[in-house]
Order: structure tokens, then sequence, then C-alpha cells
């Protein structure tokens, strides 16, 4: 009998940003987090309509995030409520699904500026060309790279396209071919699918460092250099001025985002509710209860997008309320029920150094001779460099 097997393999995938024309920018933790939800139950009842949801709901629920304050009596599910039948066009199609945020509190990761570390972007090669692309069973591309950040430990690797590699070798997506050659090939560089459709190929991977490090293309089928579009020669070092080192610094909250379901029927109240709670404790595990923007995948966005929300797995539905219709029409009441998940939203952003400087390590060496023990206060007496 052959014992079953089940792909394991979490890679967090980044949230595309909801709007093209207000990209998520730093400092917009709130705007942010609930860009990043708006977007991610989007995608997620697009899936489950067509899957195992289409005998739950008719229709993908109106999804709409909301900026709002309430005072006296009202409480803020009320406010919800009466914001979206008075004011909206869109939104009065029910059933709802709206997005707020509340009980931001500010988080401190350490004492003093929040400088979190120094960082530098690996060296990359790009594609001139973006996917599909039309390959070729054999085609190959070769690079090199210096997994330890010194020309003594350059290697060479080599992708190599087999047809069994892709459902359609003759129309393969940027995406598609970035992950045969990431998953099934590298060793010591890795390959990103950007935005834009073109294929990246940077330093770093199972075997390797990302900085210092270097690479290089250096042939390969002339057909396939064509296709993707690199030429040999390509490279890129660590010490590149477009790629200088940075300091990055954090900026953290702890917020409550909440999801409010309205909707003119009890079942389909009691059915979306369901629904996202699924969401919540059981879907988001492919993500691991986080999201990420995308930057942590790909570089040389503008504005970048470092932020990071992680969910605290507390995911609760409050009251439920029946609120009276107004006009007079056939369905008297709109019934709405609130959900709430505590997360923690940390932000990034990356400030170039104006005055770097780079240390080759292989010029780092050890004397020949060690001291016995453990020196804390001195332990640079013994270092020297070449």
């Amino acid at each position: 009998m052959t014992n079953p097997t089940e792909n394991l393999d979490q890679t967090i995938t980044p949230t595309q940003p909801l709007d093209g024309d207000d990209l998520p920018r730093f400092g917009q933790l709130v705007e942010t987090a609930k860009d990043v939800l708006k977007k991610e139950l989007i995608d997620y009842f697009n899936i489950i309509t067509a899957s195992d949801a289409t005998n739950k709901i008719l229709e993908i629920p109106n999804i709409e995030k909301f900026a709002l304050g309430s005072t006296g009596a009202t409480s803020e599910l009320e406010t919800v409520v009466n914001l979206i039948m008075q004011f909206a066009d869109t939104p009065q199609k029910f059933p709802c699904v709206a997005i707020t945020a509340s009980n931001l509190r500010q988080r401190n990761m350490n004492i003093g500026v929040d400088l979190v570390a120094a960082v530098q972007y690996p060296p990359y090669v790009d594609s001139s060309n973006t996917g599909p692309f039309t390959l070729q069973d054999g085609w190959t591309l070769t690079l090199k790279t210096r997994p330890l950040g010194t020309v003594s430990s350059e290697v060479t690797s080599t992708i190599v396209i087999s047809s069994s590699q892709f459902s359609d070798i003759t129309s393969v997506t940027t995406q598609e071919l970035a992950d045969v050659i990431t998953k099934q090939q590298a060793l010591y560089y890795k390959a990103v699918a950007l935005s834009s459709g073109a294929l990246r190929l940077q330093t770093g991977g199972p075997l390797a460092k990302e900085t210092p490090n270097y690479i290089e293309i250096t042939g390969g089928t002339a057909a396939f250099l064509t296709e993707l579009g690199f030429t040999v020669g390509q490279s890129m070092d660590y010490t590149d001025s477009t790629n200088p080192p940075r300091n990055r610094y954090g900026l953290t909250a702890d917020l409550t985002l909440n999801v409010d379901v309205v909707a003119d029927s009890l079942n389909t109240r009691g059915e979306l509710a369901d629904l996202i709670y699924t969401f919540f404790a059981f879907y988001l595990e492919k993500n691991r209860f986080q999201f990420i923007g995308r930057s942590y995948q790909e570089t040389g966005l503008d504005p970048e997008e470092w932020y990071h929300i992680v969910l605290q797995n507390q995911f609760n539905w409050g009251g439920e309320t029946a609120t009276p219709r107004q006009g007079g029409e056939q369905l008297e009441h709109i019934y709405s029920i609130r959900g709430s998940v505590p997360v923690t939203v940390l932000d990034y952003i990356d400030r170039t150094v104006t005055e770097p400087s780079f240390v080759e390590e292989e010029t780092y060496t050890f004397d020949s001779t060690l001291p016995q023990g453990d020196y804390f206060s001195n332990a640079r007496d013994y270092r020297r460099f070449g």
C-alpha cells in the first residue's frame, strides 16, 4: 500500500495592491491593514464561490472598508449599519462586508530609535522580456555566483529546461518558470517573478548567502537567452553603486480589525459569518496567518511595501443587531454581526547609507595562535586584516 502524501510547502505569498493608484506607504498602518484584509477577502470569496460555497451564497458579497467615529449611545456597529444604509450606493447591494479598525496601540520593539538592521538587497540580473515564454526541451542557461561572498567560492550553475516540468512548454508564465528554477534546480541563487512579468535571477539560496555576493550570466542556449532577454556578461556585484547598503527602521502597532457582516436575511448573515470565520481560522493557514508586502520578494518597487501583518488567531463574533430599514420596504430589517481579530502590524522603511563601506571577506583572517578562554572586552585584538 502506498502511503498518501501531502504538499506541505508553505510559501507566504505577498498581497497584491488593492488599488494600483493608491499603493501602501510607510506609516499608514491602519489604512494598509484594512486594504490588505479587503483584498484578501475578495480573493477568498472569488475562490470559494466557484467551488465549495456555491450552495451557500448566490453572489459574492460586496466588501467595503470604512473610517468612522462613534459617540454617545450609538455603538460602532450601529454606526456602520447606518452609514451603509444612508450614504453608500454600491454597498446598498446586500449582503455586505464592512471592514473597520479600532484600538490602535503603539508597540515598541526596542528601546530608543527603532533601527532594525543594516541591510543590502541581493545582487540580481533581470530579463528584458516578459512572460509567457515559449521554451524548448533541452535549453540551458549558465550563471556564476559566489555563495560565500569570495572569489575563491565562485561556482557555476546551469538551468536546464525539460518539457516534463511544465503543463505547456510553449506557454510558460514567469511564475511557473521561477518556481521550477527555484524549487527544483537552484542551490546557489533564486529565481523571482517580478510584477512586471520579467524574470529575476538573484543571489542567495539554500547553500548561499544573499550578500556579499556576485551574479553573472555566462552562457547557455542562444535561443533561450533571446527568449528571456538575458545577455552573456550581464552581471551585478554587491558593491554596485545602484544597490548600496541601507539602514532599516521599523514602526509597529497593535490594533483590532473589525469585520461587519450586513444582510437583509438572517440566513445569509449566518452563512456569511461561517465562511468568514473559516477564512480566519482555516484558510489563512496557507499564509501562516500573516500578510506581507511585495518588497519581501521583489526589489525596485516605488514606494516599497515592507509591511507585515500578523494575526493573533483570536477571531471572535460579537453582538448581533437588527436595524429597522427605512422607507417601509418589504424587507423590514437589516441584520448585522461584528467579528473582531487583533493583529500586530509592522512596517519598515529603508534609508540609504550615504557613505557605505565594503569589507572583502576573503581578506579577513585569524591569527594562527588563538588565546585560551574567552576575552570579550578585547576579542577584536585577535583579529587582523590582510
